[in-house]
């Protein structure tokens, strides 16, 4: 009987297991389980290898999706029509795969499948990260599997394409066509000499989801022309070119893009291909990378290149041999923004300044908030300010059943979440990701980007009220957090190194800093906010009590009453003079009393035009800086500025943002019409002095105008489904625009009157939505035409030099008289 029981026992306990494991195999995608890879050694440098695989469907029409992830990058054809390339950059700790539609692409009968996976090898790239290669798809079909990577998929690592050169931002191609003629993308190649795949572990990749942004819209770009000339490229196809002659080709706006080619060559001839930002005075310059080459088999031929590069204008040389180019196409890839948004004022300068603003912002954004055309990576800083805000405020993105995600916030969900898969053991989150930097490189960390990550995420929060994103990213919060706590010093500072911008006096230096301490002090108040959202009330009282502390040491050892204004900076116990960047990011940050406000605000208002430098890794001149009261010198810093003018509430602070804009930003606008987009430093009025000139810092001013200049703003949270509408119209005589929340557009449009008296207006506010209006009291004795009815002073709240109604709902038109 026991032995009896035993066994009854013994069976009960292997199906409990057998059922524990199926539920845990369950658990793992069917994609993480179906990783593939080449039996053949791949170079130092890595390589590309080709995957095929051929299979039968009994019918088509069906819905039918395939998931699909490769390491490092891949590109897909179906049926012989290339459809697509990716992955989304990843953190091999949280791959995620994309999910494409590819009913249109598959037929009855036989089908097939080819994928080719570029794997960097063991080179350090700004947006792939060192790690094993691998492929893996799986296809379904109204929901049910049809197929899957496994052993007999074919492969080979023997094509056109070549090891790429080593690259830091862009990854160039080097395409030899003499090996193949790419007809391996064909349904009826034979794949029959190709090896078999041999199936390798996806658990070396942490757990895989599916990609959370969508996915990155290709479009021809239309136009093109011949430089110098400027003749449309169509009519002027076929150009020949022999050893030593090059063509310019002008896209006609600065694009994410890649190239596509149509020739015929001699055996053996040689094309480069070179990208550039800028056409001046008739030559290309501004160019990043060592670009693309082929070279060419003998006949008729075509290629497509693997990168896309953030470029206008292209360069085609022939190094050796002849070529007859008959056709060539530019493919923009980015992030499928639309942009609805609008800005439009009597100032020329204005308005070609909010344009290029918010291209600059279009085109760096493809797979992550990249911050520029050189370097394309994600920066720790760049999810706020500027990217998110001009994305807010000018865009939708695609969402479900057709309809438009305005104010799309997955960008930077997708930013916050690559910085906290980068975080190291000691908790501190690195300054730019996904790549291989290391401590060698100065930014590297950047401890002020951290406090700002923390500011981005409650930023993220209030856009969306997603709780649950909060939940995931706090453990990364909490103790990166600890990381600053633990260097408090004696004096009830933050011990840590400087940076704010490359103008900031003290970038570099590690010191009981003035700037980094307000930066921590906000994290702080931030991280306390984000605790009781989440139930976690005593780590909130915490970092209250901790910002408290923070604040009076702060307003105790800093403050300079001589100077009536913040000292910069404790290092090696001499305390330094107060800096202007010291000043602004107190009074942004709240670190400053109400009974100080006005000396700081004046300080800063008397020093912030000043000359300044700036540094980059090293800064051998601080003190020199420190004695100049260096002002503020990069496009960057302009978000704290101009927050805290208009936070001044004064006509004379609104007007000064506007005029701030006109003076740092006309020469860079007039200057670089060749390039369409803005630059990450100011130039001088003959357009010198700028460098990147296609990089998200220039793009500041976008978010200030729509906000602030149009006037329309959320209120709260996005759950509490509140606006604010205040114009902010200086000198100016009229504007208009659309203004994007997450409510949906709102059109809005403002004139004022030939003698200042009056200021007429017509607003659009979205279903469903109130909205609090503030308008400028123009004389002591003005009313307030709403609607066609003249609103008593009890509908008219007053609040200083604004005239306040609230709760209005749907078009409204009215007058300020």
């Amino acid at each position: 009987m026991k032995s009896f029981l035993a066994l009854i026992l013994t069976v009960i306990l292997l199906a409990s297991g057998c059922s524990q494991q199926q539920e845990k195999k369950n658990d793992i995608p069917t994609i993480q389980s179906s990783m593939i890879w080449t039996s053949a050694e791949l170079a130092e440098k890595g390589g590309y290898v080709v995957f095929r695989k051929s299979f039968e469907l009994p019918e088509s029409g069906s819905p039918a999706q395939l998931q699909l992830f490769a390491d490092s990058r891949y590109w897909l054809w179906i049926n012989g029509q290339y459809v697509l390339r990716g992955p989304c950059r990843f953190n091999p700790k949280r791959p995620e795969y994309d999910i494409v539609d590819v009913q249109s692409y598959l037929k009855r009968g036989k089908n097939t499948v080819v994928v080719m996976v570029h794997n960097f090898g063991k080179v350090m790239n700004n947006r792939i990260m060192r790690h094993a290669p691998g492929l893996a798809a799986v296809l379904e079909i109204s929901g049910k599997e049809i197929l899957h990577t496994d052993t007999t998929w074919k492969t080979n690592g023997k094509t056109r394409y070549l090891p790429s050169p080593v690259s830091w931002n862009t990854i160039p191609d080097a395409i030899d066509a003499r090996i193949d003629q790419c007809e391996w993308t064909s349904a009826d190649f034979d794949d029959s000499a190709w090896q078999m795949a041999k199936a390798i572990d996806g658990n070396q990749w942490g757990k895989m989801f599916p990609c959370e942004i969508p996915l990155r819209k290709e479009t021809e770009l239309k136009g093109l022309e011949l430089l110098p000339s400027g003749e449309p490229l169509n009519t002027k196809l076929p150009v020949e070119l022999t050893a030593g002659q090059e063509m310019l080709v002008d896209f006609g706006t600065m694009a994410m893009a890649y190239t596509s080619m149509d020739l015929d060559a001699e055996e053996g001839s040689q094309l480069n291909m070179k990208y550039a930002l800028r056409y001046k005075n008739g030559k290309p310059t501004e160019m990043y990378g060592e670009g693309n080459k082929y070279i060419a088999r003998a006949g008729h031929q075509s290629f497509m290149t693997t990168d896309q590069w953030c470029s206008r204008y292209m360069i085609i040389k022939c190094e050796s041999g002849k070529v007859k180019i008959q056709g060539i196409k530019i493919t923009d890839r980015r992030y499928p923004f639309e942009r609805i948004g609008k800005f439009n004022c009597n100032d020329t300068v204005l308005n070609k300044l909010w344009d290029m603003a918010v291209k600059t912002i279009e085109v760096t954004t493809d797979d992550g908030y990249g911050s520029d055309a050189r370097e394309r990576n994600e920066w720790l800083q760049d999810p706020a300010e500027p990217n998110f805000i001009t994305t807010q405020v000018a865009f939708a993105g695609p969402g479900d059943n057709g309809k438009k995600t305005f104010s799309d916030p997955r960008p930077l969900k997708n930013l916050l979440r690559h910085a906290a898969l980068s975080q190291l053991p000691d908790g501190r989150i690195l300054a730019t990701f996904p790549t291989d930097r290391g401590p060698e490189d100065c930014h590297y960390f950047i401890d002020d980007y951290a406090c700002l990550w923390i500011e981005a995420l409650k930023i993220y929060y209030d856009a969306t009220g997603d709780k649950e994103f909060v939940r995931e990213m706090w453990p990364t919060a909490v103790a990166q957090l600890k990381w600053f706590l633990d260097r408090r010093s004696p004096r009830g500072l933050l011990l840590a190194r400087e940076y704010a911008s490359f103008d900031n006096p003290f970038a570099y230096i590690t010191c009981e800093g003035a700037t980094i301490s307000a930066y921590f002090y906000a994290a702080l108040r931030v991280s306390a906010e984000l605790a009781s959202l989440i139930d976690g009330n005593q780590q909130a009282a915490e970092y209250r009590q901790a910002a408290e502390q923070l604040k009076a040491a702060f307003n105790k050892e800093f403050w300079n009453e001589t100077e009536k204004a913040y000292n910069s900076a404790f290092l090696n116990d001499k305390l330094y003079a107060p800096t202007v960047h010291a000043q602004l990011i107190a009074l942004h940050y709240g670190l400053v009393p109400e009974n100080r406000q006005t000396d700081v605000r004046n300080w800063f208002l008397a020093n912030y035009k000043n000359p300044g430098t700036w540094h980059v890794c090293k800064n051998p001149d601080f003190e020199k800086m420190v004695d100049m009261k260096a002002g503020i010198e990069f496009p960057v810093m302009y978000y704290w500025v101009f927050s805290e003018l208009y936070r001044m509430n004064t006509i004379q602070q609104d007007q000064e943002v506007i005029n701030e804009m006109r003076r740092r930003w006309t020469p860079m606008v007039l200057n670089m019409q060749d390039a369409g987009t803005l630059s990450e430093s100011f130039t001088d009025e003959k357009g010198e002095g700028a460098s990147e000139s296609c990089h998200n810092y220039g793009s500041m001013p976008a978010y200030f105008m729509s906000s602030n200049i149009l006037g329309v703003q959320r209120i709260g949270t996005v759950n509490e489904k509140q606006l604010m509408i205040e114009p902010r119209l200086g000198d100016l005589t009229f504007a208009e625009g659309v203004v994007v929340t997450e409510f949906g557009p709102v059109p809005v449009s403002w004139k004022k009157s030939a003698d200042d008296q009056s200021l007429s207006f017509t607003i659009s506010i979205p279903e469903g939505i109130k909205a609090e209006i503030r308008l400028p009291k123009l004389t002591e004795r003005s009313t307030l035409t709403l609607n066609g009815k003249v609103l008593s002073k009890n509908e008219v709240k007053t609040e200083g030099r604004w005239m306040v109604v609230q709760d209005v709902s749907e078009e409204c038109t009215g007058r300020v008289n």
